[in-house]
């Protein structure tokens, strides 16, 4: 069963559907002219063979360039990225991820940006609009399967634990720590939205918790250290530390013995297995794409005096310059230059009696 993702891009053209009985995208041809992208197509693999799909859009006067996709070395296809003109509703530009690779930004870095993208999935096909150019694109996406890593820890004591289940990521976990070792631990799944508990252990000791700014935030590396304990006269875990995709790192215990590091270069940590009985005795991690959506816009109230009109900018992709008009009673104007996609934007505030100093 494959997702449907809608059409991103400018409006105009006539609808077209390659649909979504493939097994992946082999090969990407994206032609470019003055007025943006004119045309792409799209070589399939469906079972194990190529299979040619048609042109989308006109050729004219331009560039053609293509991108490939190693399927036989288990390549496949994640996101897309690119820019469109608002006033003509042509795509401009337009640029591929992998698991493996990025291409290239094929056409004009110009306009406004939209992207494609799925937490947990990989493209087999897509849709869109088209005419004499290429207005919008929109994809199909299918899960894809997370693959499962060797336990750090004792191997062979406790009762083996696994959080199976379509779990597209973490939101919370919490350790428990007796001063010596990991005695309990919790887990807060993310099920369609909904979360779902994992615990398991002997809850002795201080409980802390960690909380995982999902779906903004994943889990990168788990590391801590294990060693052979007494009373327990096992190997279990003394500590843990848990790796953020936003720069965190949280640790809990206290590192002795053997340390490890659970980590696989360009996935998520979506689930854990391993084995438990009196103390958690040693954990594993079940890794996938994920692409964390970008950070959601907070507004926050405005400091100061309780005078003049309200005013409100809106939010952009970053802050560029800041400019201040200062009188004889204090600062009487502001203006600050914004990045909005690829374009600058300026927003004056207040009346220029003197000059403004950047």
């Amino acid at each position: 069963m494959a997702l449907m993702v809608k059409a991103e891009g400018g409006i105009g053209g006539k609808q077209w559907d390659d649909g979504f009985d493939y097994e992946g995208v082999t090969k990407i041809y994206v032609r470019g002219g003055l007025e943006g992208i004119q045309f792409i197509k799209f070589d399939y693999v469906k079972d194990g063979k190529t299979i040619a799909g048609p042109i989308h859009g006109v050729s004219g006067r331009g560039l053609t360039q293509t991108f490939e996709i190693n399927h036989l070395q288990k390549e496949y296809l994640l996101s897309i990225e690119g820019y469109y003109d608002k006033s003509t509703g042509v795509i401009q530009s337009i640029q591929f991820k992998t698991n493996q690779q990025t291409s290239d930004m094929m056409g004009f870095n110009e306009g406004t940006k939209f992207s494609l993208r799925s937490m947990r999935g990989r493209i087999i096909g897509f849709h869109g609009f088209a005419d004499k150019n290429l207005y919008s694109l929109g994809a199909y996406y299918t899960r894809i399967p997370a693959t499962k890593s060797a336990m750090e820890g004792s191997q062979n004591t406790g009762k083996g634990y696994d959080h199976g289940g379509d779990y597209v990521g973490i939101r919370k976990v919490y350790v428990t720590f007796d001063g010596t070792s990991i005695r309990n631990m919790r887990v807060d799944y993310d099920k369609a939205g909904q979360v779902e508990c994992y615990e398991y252990g002997v809850k002795i000791g201080t409980q802390n918790e960690f909380t995982v700014d999902y779906p903004y935030e994943c889990i990168t590396s788990v590391g801590g250290s294990y060693a052979d304990t007494q009373p327990y006269a096992c190997i279990v875990l003394r500590s843990l530390t848990f790796n953020t995709s936003n720069g965190r790192t949280v640790g809990f215990g206290k590192e002795t013995g053997t340390k490890f590091l659970l980590e696989n270069q360009g996935n998520a940590i979506v689930r854990l297995h391993g084995r438990v009985g009196a103390c958690v005795d040693s954990i594993g991690a079940y890794y996938a794409p994920f692409s964390p959506y970008p950070p959601p816009t907070e507004k926050l109230e405005g400091q100061g005096g309780d005078g003049g009109d309200s005013w409100d900018d809106g939010a952009f992709l970053n802050v560029k310059k800041v400019y201040i008009g200062q009188g004889q009673f204090g600062i009487v104007s502001v203006k600050f230059e914004y990045e909005n996609d690829s374009s600058t934007v300026l927003h004056q505030i207040g009346v220029h009696v003197v000059p403004i100093a950047e």
